[in-house]
């Protein structure tokens, strides 16, 4: 007998489908396409994710609240990056000028994260590399505003 309440009709039939399809739009559109920076941002949140995981185990520290926190604060990454495309799509005519900015200074920071979660199980990393991203971080950082030289 077949059961119309059955979850793996309902996810894997053309309804589930097109529910998924439809948010996985609008969550394009609302961040500016899936270009190869919004990959790189995604792969790299879902890295730092599992190195926090295996940090957390590696270290006996496993917490709830704080990866809530962590999930949070990366949900949060999707609505700088549509604030950034709507400012770029209200004066850029669509440039993605502040969207490039917010993506790259988050993929900066995962990636920080990332070497922190490496370093915390023992891997052993060039410093040369850490430094390397930091100075990107700081330099997105620094309002460097020179005043001419006079």
């Amino acid at each position: 007998m077949h059961s119309t309440l059955d979850l793996s009709n309902v996810i894997l039939g053309w309804k589930g489908k097109s529910i998924v399809a439809s948010i996985a739009s609008f969550i394009t559109f609302l961040i500016g396409g899936w270009d190869t920076l919004a990959q790189a941002l995604v792969l790299l949140m879902w890295l730092d994710v599992m190195g926090g995981l295996v940090q957390a185990f590696y270290e006996k520290r496993l917490n709830s609240s704080v990866m809530r926190r962590g999930l949070i604060r990366k949900t949060g990454y999707f609505a700088a990056i549509a604030l950034a495309v709507l400012v770029d799509r209200a004066l850029f005519q669509s440039a993605p000028a502040f969207r490039t900015l917010v993506l790259s200074y988050l993929c900066v920071n995962e990636a920080l994260s990332i070497l922190e979660h490496l370093a915390a199980v023992g891997v052993p990393l060039p410093a040369q590399l850490k430094h390397a991203l930091e100075k990107l971080r700081h330099d997105m950082d620094s309002d460097d505003q020179r005043q001419p030289a006079e």
